[in-house]
């Protein structure tokens, strides 16, 4: 169905919730996580919906208001919103996944961490995109022990929250290599650590706010209004995958070529995702080719 394809990077400039409902744990409104892993993550359909509204104020505020074109298009490529439109979306997205998460550290502020796992499976999607890379020997020389790191910072001891990891002088990556694709990427401030390490720190250490509920007669907080919500921490780096088809509206043709093209052009490199957007959360940067 799909004939093109191409590697997003977005990284968090504020706290997103892309929100996963209420649940009976500790927070009331926790972020999305994948099932298997307990990664976050940020779903494909959270993504085109935010990307589709994003679109649509834009070119209404351009131009006052929705041209006949402008509309033909963007639902010729997300998919029509009137009854009785009956084409498929010509674009698609995958889930956008975790490739590094920002830890507190004693040096340089912040780390960006991440891990085996996730640095293999982002080789998996490089692979599927069609990059040429020669990894092959990393992927068997990424083995890292718990209570390590694989890190350029020349400490020998890396303090993570109140967790210290020793770096493992033992596996010579380079970094620089390896992650060349990510721009204004800080080498200095990526710490590879053991799998079940990443896991536990992506668990524990994001953002938990606790908001209240307002009466707006008093003015003053509700007695049962309190309540919290999870958020990825700014700072994150994800990924996904944008997939483009020839459009299926028999009215307005496009390649699945003219498809990307509409995305990498007329979507801004700043947009929001998730929920709380009029208190500022959810804003994030893109990578490659954008808009105004």
């Amino acid at each position: 169905m799909y004939k093109d394809k191409q590697i997003i990077y977005i990284k968090a400039l504020t706290p997103i919730h892309a929100g996963a409902g209420q649940t009976l744990e500790n927070v009331d409104m926790p972020i999305q996580r994948e099932r298997h892993s307990n990664i976050p993550k940020i779903e494909g359909s959270t993504l085109k919906g935010s990307i589709k509204h994003s679109l649509y104020n834009k070119f209404k505020y351009d131009n006052g208001e929705l041209s006949d074109a402008n509309l033909k298009d963007l639902y010729t490529i997300f998919g029509p919103e009137e009854a009785g439109e009956d084409y498929a979306s010509a674009i698609g997205f995958t889930d956008a996944k975790l490739l590094f998460f920002p830890i507190k550290s004693t040096t340089d502020i912040f780390k960006l961490i991440t891990c085996p796992y996730v640095i293999k499976r982002w080789m998996e999607d490089l692979d599927f995109q069609g990059e040429e890379k020669n990894m092959c020997e990393l992927k068997s020389e990424l083995k890292v022990v718990e209570g390590m790191c694989i890190t350029n910072a020349k400490d020998e001891k890396i303090v993570l929250e109140e967790y210290i990891f020793e770096k493992d002088t033992n596996i010579n990556a380079n970094l620089e290599e390896i992650f060349k694709r990510i721009t204004s990427l800080d080498i200095n401030r990526i710490v590879i650590l053991n799998d079940s390490d990443f896991i536990d720190l992506v668990t524990m250490y994001t953002e938990i706010i606790t908001r209240n509920k307002i009466n707006v007669k008093t003015g003053t907080a509700e007695d049962t209004g309190l309540f919290t919500e999870e958020y990825l921490p700014t700072e994150s780096i994800l990924y996904f995958t944008v997939l483009s088809s020839p459009s299926f509206n028999e009215k307005n043709t496009k390649t699945s070529k003219e498809v990307l093209n509409y995305f990498t052009t007329y979507v801004d490199k700043v947009f929001q995702i998730g929920g709380n957007a009029t208190i500022g959360k959810g804003f994030i940067k893109r990578s490659g080719k954008v808009g105004k």
